[in-house]
């Protein structure tokens, strides 16, 4: 059962930035909230830029976290702590990524969601801010296409992102009074921590397709990889240190499928190699045939994307070499895990 929600035509929204060097980005985020958030508060963490200045013109509020070492989580909860005002009845926070533009209406929309569901969490669905001009940033695109899909299929949210999302000001003093905290300041997935708290309390969530945002995607091989292996350690980190329950069971489930994919892949990788080295790889019409299934699903999946995309799934290859190092990036988070790594957090201009 979710937290009843009452009065939400005279909801209050409060919208929380965190923001580490970020003057690029910020104002067209703070813009794109202003028309439909009642305030914004921008928490300028360890900034070397102009961020807190371009912030201020914006009409934002503005304040330099104080001896923060807990990156976003951390500037988030001094936020939360310090400068939210609680006894404001029927309000709603926003978290919102500091290089993330939500869509036009997306709050009115998530009040509708709100009224007539009584969900205390939506999330959103993103798309990447860059045009697809190299491979990469055509699979990563790709990749948040078919998750975005796979939302609307299952109607089920796994992970209630940290890039635009508006959370119930009961479910986060329910969060508060279980842990001791709004959010975990030792985990280096905040958002992931904090969707298995919500979910913990019983807060209902969603993230439906009509609350969609952009976000900056990776530019390179190297922040991919770093970025997707703290996502990966993240996620170990929870489902290793948690009491396993019913909330995170299929937590679990999806690591365990994880590592028998990446055993499968790799075995493939290894066990085709040995065949060509030894002149032993041979034309059959069933792997012909599986590979003609796994090119449509590819394709299916992205059915209702542009011509492009289409043409670029059948392709395959692309995708699989992308899938690889994808998988290279979930081994290293498991080295990581293993050897005791706490994570690291590398940003986009590093």
């Amino acid at each position: 059962m979710g937290i009843p929600t009452k009065g939400v035509s005279l909801m209050y929204i409060t919208a929380i930035v965190p923001a580490h060097n970020e003057e690029k980005s910020i104002v067209n985020t703070v813009n794109s909230l202003k028309e439909q958030v009642d305030q914004i508060i921008v928490a300028c963490d360890n900034c070397t830029d102009h961020t807190f200045k371009n912030s201020i013109e914006t009409g934002a509020q503005v304040f330099a976290t104080k001896h923060n070492t807990a990156r976003k989580a951390g500037a988030l909860n001094q936020a939360l702590e310090r400068y939210v005002n609680w006894n404001k009845k029927d309000q709603y926070i926003f978290i919102c990524d500091a290089d993330t533009i939500i869509s036009k209406n997306w709050v009115k929309r998530a009040k509708t969601l709100i009224e007539t569901g009584g969900y205390d969490a939506i999330g959103s669905i993103f798309k990447g801010d860059a045009d697809r001009n190299s491979m990469l940033q055509f699979c990563q695109q790709m990749e948040w296409c078919r998750y975005s899909n796979q939302i609307k299929r299952r109607q089920k949210v796994f992970v209630l992102t940290g890039t635009a999302s508006m959370i119930s000001a009961r479910s986060f003093e329910k969060v508060h009074e279980m842990n001791g905290y709004y959010y975990d300041e030792n985990s280096i997935t905040e958002d992931f921590s904090l969707t298995l708290d919500l979910k913990k309390i019983g807060a209902k969530i969603i993230s439906p397709m009509s609350c969609s945002c952009t976000t900056e995607i990776m530019p390179t091989w190297r922040l991919l990889f770093l970025q997707r292996r703290r996502w990966y350690l993240g996620a170990l980190q929870q489902t290793t240190r948690r009491k396993w329950d019913r909330v995170l069971f299929p937590y679990v489930t999806q690591q365990f499928m994880l590592i028998l994919s990446v055993f499968a892949f790799m075995s493939l990788i290894v066990f085709t190699t040995y065949l060509m080295l030894h002149d032993m790889l041979i034309f059959n019409f069933l792997w012909l045939f599986v590979g003609v299934i796994f090119a449509l699903e590819r394709v299916v999946t992205v059915w209702n994307q542009d011509r492009e995309s289409k043409l670029f799934a059948a392709m395959l290859f692309p995708e699989l070499i992308y899938s690889f190092f994808l998988q290279v990036a979930y081994i290293g988070a498991w080295l990581q895990l293993v050897f005791g790594s706490i994570g690291t957090w590398h940003h986009v201009t590093e």
